[in-house]
């Protein structure tokens, strides 16, 4: 599962189509998301998090560091970020509208969890992080857009 932990309102997630990415953590908010590096623990990316909030969410992955490693997948940076602006099922097919113009669609069978979610539950999908990831909340699945457009998926 994504979530590898919940601390108050902080949930401690990664996304599962990344690869070859240092050991790393998201960690989103009621307010914003960021991302810290373990190995050694730094901050890699805010999103509209205060300063009080990634001392806090820091210290938290300093006191969690080794669970945290226990838990997460190891991911890659590898690309610029490509950016949804839109996002849609039709027939079990995810289809994105990029920011660049293309259409790319994926069957939702090519990742666990949407493989077995209901046609409703797919439908639930959300853009996030400001079109760089889709967020099935009710399925807990997060994957980023990037990794979509790599070709990164879990299953044939």
């Amino acid at each position: 599962m994504p979530t590898v932990l919940r601390i108050g309102s902080f949930r401690f997630h990664f996304y599962s189509d990344e690869r070859n990415e240092p050991p790393h953590i998201h960690v989103a908010t009621a307010d914003g998301e960021c991302k810290f590096w373990l190995d050694p623990i730094k901050l890699a990316r805010n999103k509209n998090l205060k300063p009080h909030t990634i001392r806090e969410i820091e210290r938290l992955v300093y006191e969690n560091q080794e669970f945290i490693k226990k838990h997460t997948m190891n991911t890659s940076d590898i690309l610029a970020e490509p950016l949804a602006i839109k996002v849609w099922i039709d027939k079990r097919i995810v289809y994105l509208g990029l920011a660049d113009q293309r259409i790319i669609g994926f069957p939702a069978d090519r990742f666990k969890l949407l493989k077995g979610a209901s046609d409703e539950l797919l439908n639930k999908v959300e853009l996030r992080l400001d079109g760089m990831a889709l967020r099935w909340e009710e399925l807990d699945e997060d994957i980023t857009v990037r990794g979509i457009v790599l070709g990164n998926f879990q299953l044939p």
